[in-house]
């Protein structure tokens, strides 16, 4: 049986210690979050982002270091809170086409619930720093290996075919984004069959003339 943990609509993993910051910060991020996702990143100055917080330009230093990290804040938490949904939906006592099946729900589901989070990591990579791409990739890389490593036990036993690991993960991996964007840009299209359509379907490729168990 598919067991899954629904994550929250809006985690905040690294609000800041000091409780009296903690809230400004938050406005300032949540109010970036969606004015990156709707202009653009470059399109957004910083006297935009205070005018919307109804702050003078200089007084968002208080609350960020830049615009950049602030970015990066945004798309670091993003991949870091899929991974951790990912592995905490990778139950131990489950078979390779169970975690793969939990894997795809996990991945699709997050970041349909995250759409504007989703939309800043993938259209604002480009301007963070090389130091700060290779953090986001980092994260990803370790994304990549759970999926990698499911697909090689489903191979180990049988139940999978034998297939070039690199390769098949990444273009799994497109999928299930794309499935995502889809699924956040169309209102008619349902989560749950888009997702139980797509389990089917990666299922039914890496089950191709493989042994039945």
């Amino acid at each position: 049986m598919e067991i899954f943990r629904t994550p929250s609509d809006m985690p905040m993993r690294k609000a800041t210690s000091n409780s009296a910051l903690a809230e400004p910060h938050s406005q300032v991020r949540n109010t970036a979050l969606y004015l990156f996702a709707e202009q653009g990143f470059q399109k957004v100055s910083l006297r935009k982002l205070a005018s919307a917080l109804s702050m003078q330009a200089g007084s968002l230093y208080n609350h960020i270091s830049s615009k950049q990290d602030l970015l990066f804040e945004l798309i670091d938490e993003h991949e870091t809170d899929l991974l951790d949904a990912i592995e905490t939906n990778q139950l131990s006592d489950t078979t390779p086409e169970e975690k793969l099946l939990a894997y795809i729900r996990t991945h699709v589901d997050f970041n349909v619930r995250h759409a504007c989070r989703r939309s800043i990591t993938q259209l604002e990579f480009r301007n963070l720093s090389p130091e700060q791409q290779q953090e986001i990739l980092d994260s990803r890389n370790l994304q990549a290996n759970t999926l990698s490593n499911i697909i090689q036990q489903g191979v180990q036993r049988q139940v999978f075919d034998q297939m070039q690991l690199k390769t098949t993960t990444a273009l799994l991996l497109a999928m299930l984004n794309e499935a995502a964007s889809m699924i956040s840009t169309d209102c008619n299209t349902a989560l749950d069959d888009t997702i139980e359509s797509l389990q089917k379907i990666i299922v039914t490729i890496l089950r191709a003339g493989s042994a039945e168990t």
